[in-house]
């Protein structure tokens, strides 16, 4: 068999289920060898939007997704989605074809040192130089994209490795998992934990990836104490729980900030510093600092932890939740205080949708397990202050690279990975100009889901930080094509909504339908000011 071959047998016993990307010249024998495998090649519009389904797919089933471009510009415009992936710790294995070994040189059309390119923003990148070597470069690629902190790993395969003849077979997974430091960390964290007055809990990713919302829950109820949850830990504890002070990062934005402020030890639980600057939430009182994750804590600016844990985040939770002593109920004026902000909307506009009303018809329509995925802009600020989160993994945001345009790949990833569950994708319509064209990609596949568009023709947010900097803006206003006829013209669902119940009834009707459809949304700015971006 060729190389080629071989691959995606690894690939298969890797448990890949969707390749997403571009076919290219270079790729040919891979491609060919895809057909009547395990495996679908997911098409996508663009390089940029099958990295960012592949990285999705790896946050959501915690096992790398995999995609695949050709050489030179095919690459190329798959490095945002991989530096999506690489900041946003999801595991992801993006390969590329490439020219022949023997006409890899300077200066030759097409060709670029790829390695050179994926090392800054990937843990590894692995060029492939001989065709029996796949099975264990495959397994370490696999294997080193899923270790704690995951990410993305990039393969380099020249197309002479992919055509050349050889004979082997994939190595099999292995998975590993210990519980953590020895029994005096415990004895140090409970010690600090029965002398806190006022504990807290900031709950990161690593809860999600080391499946330990369970035991969160637990150690919380057991212990009191109350958890405030960033963007990619949002759901570990459901917003309606009594210790749940729902999602923060917004560096001095946040409802709950004064639980910062009042603080005397703050438990960082799978936490990425990546996530929200100590400098954020390291504020007025003196606290102690106990980290407990599945890596050792990022080294940043600022004080270290007082204590460190570094193993299964699910044991260490569990193994904490024995002999507890609960702690004072020091929170509940401030998460009294993020429900009323949150239960408080400005009256309905006319001819337009204030942002407070978007987000909670958005969250009306959906149930408790269902998706929210949310674009980067206004809109995005407004969904991680405002949008109750009550299950893990269903509030879907960018918090590291945080680039545009990841809205609608991102939903397709969703649909496909959570097929049973109902999907709105939250997009601004600068956003939705740069891969908007994946709906076409969503009615191929048969990935229904609702996208709603905030149509206010600018770059919000970037609007509002020039006029807060210098009373003015500059380079941020455009003008829109017709997206209800643009939906049309790719056979999908086109809506248009200029009033909340317009909003809410059409978002029900569509997902009552289980239809593809795009609600082009009305944006009232007049709630622009309200609007705090730290």
């Amino acid at each position: 068999m060729k190389g080629a071959e071989l691959l995606v047998r690894c690939l298969e016993a890797e448990g890949v289920k969707h390749v997403f990307g571009i076919p290219g010249e270079e790729n040919l024998d891979l491609m060919d060898a895809l057909i009547g495998s395990d495996i679908e090649f997911v098409l996508t519009r663009h390089e940029s939007s099958a990295a960012f389904m592949a990285g999705m797919v790896g946050r959501l089933t915690r096992r790398p997704g995999a995609c695949l471009t050709t050489l030179g510009p095919g690459a190329s415009n798959m490095v945002i989605g991989v530096a999506e992936a690489y900041l946003g710790y999801s595991p992801m294995v993006a390969m590329s074809g490439q020219v022949r070994t023997e006409c890899q040189h300077h200066p030759r059309k097409q060709y670029i040192d790829l390695p050179a390119m994926f090392r800054p923003i990937t843990k590894e990148v692995i060029p492939v130089r001989a065709a029996a070597r796949l099975p264990d470069l495959a397994r370490r690629a696999f294997d080193t994209a899923a270790q704690e902190r995951p990410g993305p790993v990039f393969v380099e395969l020249p197309e002479d490795v992919l055509k050349e003849p050889v004979d082997g077979t994939p190595l099999p997974p292995g998975r590993t998992e210990t519980l953590g430091s020895d029994l005096l960390s415990f004895d140090r964290v409970r010690k600090l934990i029965e002398t806190a007055e006022r504990p807290l809990v900031i709950a990161g990713a690593g809860v999600v990836r080391g499946s330990a919302a369970d035991a969160l829950r637990c150690f919380a109820s057991q212990w009191g104490i109350p958890v405030a949850m960033t963007w990619l830990g949002a759901g570990t504890v459901p917003f309606d729980d009594e210790l749940s002070l729902g999602t923060v990062g917004l560096r001095r934005a946040d409802f709950v900030r004064r639980a910062f402020e009042e603080a005397d030890l703050v438990l960082l639980v799978g936490f990425d510093a990546m996530e929200f600057e100590s400098q954020y939430w390291n504020i007025g009182a003196a606290k102690k600092i106990v980290y407990i994750g599945g890596a050792p804590c990022d080294v940043v600016p600022g004080p270290p932890p007082d204590v460190q844990i570094v193993g299964s985040v699910r044991k260490v939770l569990t193994t904490l939740c024995s002999d507890p002593e609960r702690r004072p109920r020091w929170f509940d004026g401030i998460r009294s205080g993020l429900h009323e902000h949150l239960t408080t909307l400005p009256p309905e506009g006319d001819g337009a949708v204030k942002p407070q009303h978007i987000i909670k018809a958005i969250r009306d329509s959906l149930g408790r397990g269902d998706i929210a995925v949310s674009d980067v802009g206004a809109h995005l600020v407004w969904m991680a202050q405002r949008y109750p989160v009550y299950k893990d993994g269903t509030m879907l945001l960018s918090n590291g690279l945080i680039p545009m345009g990841v809205g609608v790949p991102w939903a397709i990833a969703a649909k496909l990975t959570r097929p049973e569950r109902k999907v709105v994708a939250s997009v601004g319509d600068g956003s939705f100009a740069m891969t908007g064209m994946e709906l076409e990609t969503a009615k191929r596949l048969g990935t229904p889901f609702v996208t709603v568009v905030w149509n206010d023709s600018r770059y919000d947010l970037i609007r509002i930080r020039q006029e807060k900097a210098f009373g003015r803006s500059n380079g941020v206003e455009f003008e829109n094509p017709d997206l209800v006829k643009f939906a049309e013209s790719l056979g999908i669902e086109g809506y248009r909504a200029s009033s909340a119940t317009e909003l809410r009834e059409t978002l029900a009707r569509c997902l009552r339908d289980d239809a593809l459809a795009l609600i082009d949304v009305t944006v009232d700015t007049s709630e622009s000011s309200r609007l705090t971006v730290g």
